[in-house]
């Protein structure tokens, strides 16, 4: 990628004081890697003649790869899940910040890459892991100085970097944006093919959805319950659980507030009345089971259509991040919006 042979903690200070003959930076945000060394590093030779040099633009940052990443961090549940399924362990060096297990079917392939802390790592002990790819899914990876940091400072030091898409989509967020993020981490590390099958196997699935909840007239109006008490805070219009809404059949009440999370209140929750609230379940943080007890408990919430007929769709909160379980969210609602 930035460079053919593994790159040391000492390397990589050394490639940021570096004259720009040794990386080639072409406007703002944007690397050009430079050709491999005279000595070729592993892996197999067939890996890198197939390769074909790739220019990647995501979140603002333009990157153009000559070979793939040797080396990657994946610093949240969504990043390293993905990277597994499309069998990219081999060239992990280092994972991070991961809410819940990975699926079973990822556990032995999840216990051959070292776990770099439980939340962030330093800074220091990321650029000890020597990467030469940091893929994050949300922008505090970079906005943060003690963790990754700067994603302009990293290009600097040779560590191209990669963040979910729609985690910073400018607009609101569709299921084929959660779709770029496999088809852009195949392009990048040469395995273009097998994420294309990947998503074409996710497409299938989800029309699958839409052909089953496509019948239902009207749609069911539906409150996405984040957390909070006296003072809700609630999925709004423009983020990834609206789309996962949407997709299963039913209508946010909160659509037309921009955002992907937004502080609402319960007057207006019960004004607009919804047919289904969805819990989302976040162990540790904030529960479906402790939003449950308050939505029941509440005298005030007690007219709510939803709350008088204990409609409610549970959901795992790692599973509504974009990812390899959005489908598999968007199926649990549709059964939940319309079990018969």
């Amino acid at each position: 990628m930035i460079n053919s042979k593994r790159l040391t903690r000492r390397g990589l200070l050394a490639i940021g004081a570096a004259s720009a003959g040794s990386l080639l930076l072409a406007g703002c945000g944007t690397v050009v890697a430079p050709q491999p060394a005279a000595e070729p590093a592993e892996p197999a030779p067939e890996a890198e003649t197939a390769y074909t040099p790739v220019t990647i633009e995501n979140c603002g940052f333009t990157i153009t790869y000559d070979q793939p990443p040797q080396r990657a961090i994946s610093l949240s549940q969504q990043s390293t899940e993905l990277m597994l399924a499309l069998g990219l362990q081999d060239s992990m060096v280092g994972t991070a910040f991961l809410r819940d297990s990975v699926p079973p079917d990822q556990q032995a392939a999840f216990e051959q890459i070292p776990i770099l802390a439980e939340k962030y790592p330093s800074h220091e002990v990321i650029l000890g892991a020597e990467p030469d790819f940091i893929y994050a899914a949300f922008v505090s990876a970079w906005t943060r100085e003690d963790v990754a940091g700067p994603r302009d400072a990293l290009l600097e030091l040779g560590i191209a970097s990669y963040q979910t898409a729609s985690n910073c989509k400018e607009g609101k967020v569709v299921v084929e944006d959660v779709f770029e993020d496999f088809l852009n981490i195949g392009q990048i590390f040469g395995i273009a093919e097998r994420a294309e099958e990947y998503v074409d196997g996710l497409r299938a699935r989800l029309e699958e959805i839409r052909a089953k909840t496509a019948p239902a007239d009207p749609k069911v109006s539906v409150f996405i319950y984040d957390s909070g008490g006296d003072t809700p805070y609630a999925a709004v219009g423009s983020g990834i659980l609206n789309a996962l809404v949407e997709e299963a059949g039913g209508v946010n009440i909160f659509a037309d507030v921009e955002g992907l999370f937004g502080t609402v209140n319960w007057e207006t929750v019960v004004e607009r009345n919804p047919d289904v609230i969805v819990l989302l379940n976040a162990p540790g943080w904030s529960t479906a089971a402790e939003k449950r007890e308050y939505l029941e408990s509440t005298e005030a919430l007690s007219s709510i259509k939803a709350v008088q007929n204990k409609h409610f769709v549970e959901v795992l909160f790692t599973a509504t991040q974009a990812g390899i379980r959005t489908v598999d969210a968007i199926e649990t609602l549709a059964n939940g919006f319309y079990p018969e």
